[in-house]
């Protein structure tokens, strides 16, 4: 039974870290990840520019006004994750341009999950879970503290020493503070027994400017703080895992072929446009055991050789695809 224990004895301490770190898109992948690696979360200031969230902002405006507070099913538990004020908009590729060409195509967000899943990880490769926004209206209580790696029971089985094969980006587009639902982490707590769950009273919240970004382990305790004001508070988040883990959002049934293809080979696969090539796989995700691009036209005979070729440069030598050339 996979199964998480609720009546085990709650022993475990945060790290005594009272604000979160703070790293810039110029500070060096090993720095990024020392930090995130203490903490199980970090602020990237800047990932977006101010420009880029009026944009975005304005461009999913009419999807925002069109989707519902709140979850559809009105069960308990279900609106208590949700949130009963939250508007949770998806699909944003069919929408917005900054979507597509500064958080699809962002090098920072690619280096770091390539970091994570390609060359430091055990995955080999990576998708996107889910692209949606989280605009919290208040007043609203504060969501209930969890791990995103709850949704992978086999990854919980294996404990907090093993990869983090989710990963979270959260991105203000409106100030985050405490008293307007700023996400509230647990520092440290990415590193404990997975049946210690932590308590509102040990959290800090991650403050943050429009444009900036909580880069969050799939492991670490958090939750939306309560937003105990009249005004929204609003995030777009870019969650990340493995290419063998199923994603929450059904890209290629949402998004249209024809946003698709004005994306990069390497966008395609990110929204599972492509076969994924997880460390020791020849290929999941394909169509009759081949590139599943080619099948979507996305690619004739020779131009997916080259895609496989410069595919096999950035995986290891010892997976399939790194031995194909």
């Amino acid at each position: 039974m996979w199964r998480i224990p609720t009546d085990t004895p709650q022993t475990s301490t945060p790290n005594g870290r009272t604000k979160l770190q703070e790293v810039t898109p110029e500070t060096p992948l090993d720095e990024i990840f020392q930090k995130w690696g203490e903490d199980g979360a970090l602020v990237i200031k800047g990932l977006l520019t101010p420009g880029q969230v009026a944009e975005f902002t304005s461009e999913i405006e009419q999807v925002i006004e069109k989707t519902r507070r709140g979850a559809l099913l009105d069960h308990p538990l279900l609106q208590a994750f949700h949130g009963r004020r939250t508007k949770r908009a998806a699909g944003l590729a069919n929408h917005s341009n900054v979507f597509r060409e500064n958080l699809l195509e962002n090098d920072l967000i690619h280096a770091i999950c390539h970091r994570n899943y390609t060359t430091g990880g055990n995955a080999g490769d990576y998708w996107l879970s889910t692209g949606s926004t989280l605009f919290a209206g208040g007043p609203q209580d504060p969501q209930e503290l969890h791990r995103d790696l709850n949704n992978y029971p086999p990854a919980v089985l294996l404990g907090p020493d093993f990869d983090d094969v989710q990963m979270n980006f959260l991105i203000a587009l409106s100030p985050f503070r405490e008293d307007n639902g700023a996400t509230r982490v647990i520092p440290g707590s990415q590193k404990w027994p997975f049946d210690q769950r932590g308590n509102q009273e040990m959290t800090i919240p991650a403050i943050m400017d429009p444009g900036d970004c909580l880069l969050l382990s799939g492991k670490v305790v958090h939750g939306m703080g309560a937003n105990t004001t009249t005004e929204e508070r609003k995030a777009l988040q870019l969650s990340v895992c493995a290419g063998y883990l199923t994603p929450s959002e059904a890209h290629p049934s949402i998004v249209t072929l024809e946003t698709a293809k004005k994306l990069s080979p390497r966008a395609q696969r990110f929204l599972g446009f492509r076969s994924q090539y997880p460390r020791g796989s020849p290929g999941l995700w394909t169509k009759d055991y081949t590139e599943l691009a080619l099948h979507l036209e996305l690619d004739d005979l020779d131009g997916l050789m080259e895609y496989l070729r410069d595919l096999a440069k950035s995986h290891p030598v010892e997976d399939p695809v790194g031995k194909l050339f």
